[in-house]
């Protein structure tokens, strides 16, 4: 986190986080969108490299994978017992993740290499004057961590319908299932407070304890 309380010749060592973009928004632009495609990248090379080496035979949590135990939770794979049924699907979302950390890397590249570093340079009222913005600027940082939580909200959204539709794994029964959830706002709501009693997956998607 930039904090310069007050001070305008603030300055920081190369390891501090973000300094050594602060004053050039486009610059920071570019090392997100790298850094999100290195970390897509590493998700979809690591999973395809655990599935390569994917024994059937042995329990899942004895083989050190990483990345093939969280698509499983998931419900990817067709998990059964604790054993990868269908391994098209893992296939098919780590293939995936290798292509959006192409147009992601791309998208750093172009930001670092042909757009201004600072997208302020840019004339009044432009598309990329849009993006730029300024440490000390309330309204407009207010406005970019608004837009992230609706895209993590829409996210949440979207596992809760996966869940509901597709599926996710069970430990209970040790296969995948459909969770049935509800929306009982008031159960939802009290389940801040106690859920550590929570033992079932409708309890985590907002059904009432029972």
């Amino acid at each position: 986190m930039l904090q310069t309380y007050g001070k305008s010749d603030v300055t920081y060592d190369w390891y501090a986080g973000n300094s050594g973009i602060v004053g050039r928004s486009g610059k920071f632009i570019a090392a997100h969108a790298a850094h999100a495609g290195l970390m897509m990248f590493w998700a979809g090379a690591f999973g395809l490299f655990e599935l390569a080496r994917y024994d059937a035979t042995i329990p899942m949590g004895a083989q050190k994978a990483i990345v093939l135990p969280h698509l499983a939770g998931i419900g990817i794979g067709g998990i059964e017992n604790g054993v990868i049924t269908e391994l098209y699907g893992v296939v098919v979302i780590c293939t995936l993740h290798l292509i959006f950390s192409a147009v992601l890397g791309a998208g750093g590249l172009l930001h670092s290499n042909k757009f201004a570093g600072d997208l302020g340079d840019y004339p009044e009222n432009s598309k990329p004057q849009k993006f730029d913005f300024e440490w000390d600027d309330p309204d407009k940082l207010t406005f970019i961590l608004g837009h992230h939580l609706i895209f993590l909200g829409l996210g949440a959204i979207m596992f809760v319908e996966w869940a509901r539709i597709h599926g996710i794994y069970d430990p209970a029964i040790g296969s995948k299932r459909q969770v049935v959830y509800n929306l009982d706002i008031a159960a939802i709501w009290n389940h801040q407070f106690d859920f550590l009693k929570i033992d079932s997956l409708e309890d985590v998607m907002g059904d009432t304890l029972s």
